[in-house]
């Protein structure tokens, strides 16, 4: 059974979750680690991020047809639909209203406007996939899943699916599967840097830096534009003290990202370390004011600021 039959447009950048839209990507809901992601009343996960590998942003695809754009409409701008509505015109007009709901951050509206939509459209695969990553934002991380397992079970080939719920396996601490589902994703388009850059953030968490490090820097050769993968690299060669090639990933990472909080607490920590203690001081004030009460950059100054 085939995905919807228009074209898919996708992408995932380090700092928001983002959808496709015909004048580009939409920043999303943000995800940090450190999140408490709180799961619906009837389910079992209570996923709570760590941070041990700092704030990283692990971003999920979101699969649009090229001719639809839910940059025009609002979440609740389209009026309720009947039978007299064609199947078709009702289908589309589900799908741009479900995308607003999504842009506008009304995850709930969005997952029943999807199942809405699913319910006329069995088959439309694309539904499901996009209903599985705002269960996921949600929390509902059991249901986001089924969703995309249903995807798999109907078109294993569907790289969209193994790697939504390889990220999200990542973001709830299961990082053996995590790797399995990631490594699919890879082996069903190896171009996809995304797909090697959190799978390394699996490496990590599993003390497997050797993997880790390959994984990071095969997803930055196959796109040197991920601020992801340059901060999770960053993250490793601090692990391993190797503190000037750690300042050397996050400042790339800036210069792609610019003005985000835990990259410069990060670049603070390494110039720290390495006894530059003046460009220590200039990043951790830098991310107090970009981020009041960030309590690791605050102890940061206050800690540099005392001799």
């Amino acid at each position: 059974m085939a995905m919807a039959s228009s074209p898919i447009n996708r992408i995932a950048l380090h700092g928001a979750l983002l959808v496709w839209t015909a004048k580009g990507p939409t920043a999303l809901k943000s995800l940090k680690v450190g999140d408490k992601v709180m799961p619906g009343r009837n389910h079992r996960w209570r996923v709570t991020m760590v941070n041990r590998i700092g704030i990283a942003l692990i971003a999920l695809v979101w699969c649009l047809p090229l001719h639809v754009s839910a940059e025009t409409y609002g979440c609740g701008e389209f009026p309720l639909l009947d039978d007299s509505v064609p199947k078709e015109e009702r289908a589309e007009m589900l799908l741009k209203r479900a995308l607003a709901c999504v842009k506008e951050g009304k995850t709930f509206q969005s997952i029943a406007l999807f199942s809405e939509l699913i319910g006329l459209q069995p088959n439309n695969l694309d539904a499901y996939l996009n209903r599985g990553s705002a269960y996921i934002q949600s929390g509902q991380f059991e249901l986001g899943m089924a969703d995309y397992s249903h995807v798999i079970s109907l078109k294993p080939d569907a790289m969209e699916a193994w790697y939504n719920r390889g990220t999200a396996f990542v973001l709830a601490h299961q990082y053996d599967r995590a790797i399995a589902d990631l490594s699919e994703a890879i082996r069903l388009k190896p171009d996809t840097a995304r797909a090697y850059c959190n799978r390394a953030l699996a490496y990590m968490e599993k003390s497997d830096y050797d993997n880790a490090l390959s994984d990071l820097t095969t997803g930055i050769q196959k796109d040197a534009r991920l601020p992801l993968c340059y901060f999770v690299r960053g993250n490793l060669y601090s692990k391993k003290e190797d503190y000037q090639k750690a300042i050397e990933d996050y400042t790339q990472a800036l210069q792609l990202k610019p003005d985000n909080p835990g990259e410069l607490v990060k670049r603070g920590e390494a110039y720290e370390h390495l006894g530059e203690r003046d460009k220590a001081l200039a990043d951790f004030k830098a991310a107090v004011a970009i981020a009041p009460g960030f309590k690791e950059a605050e102890q940061g100054v206050k800690r540099l600021s005392q001799d």
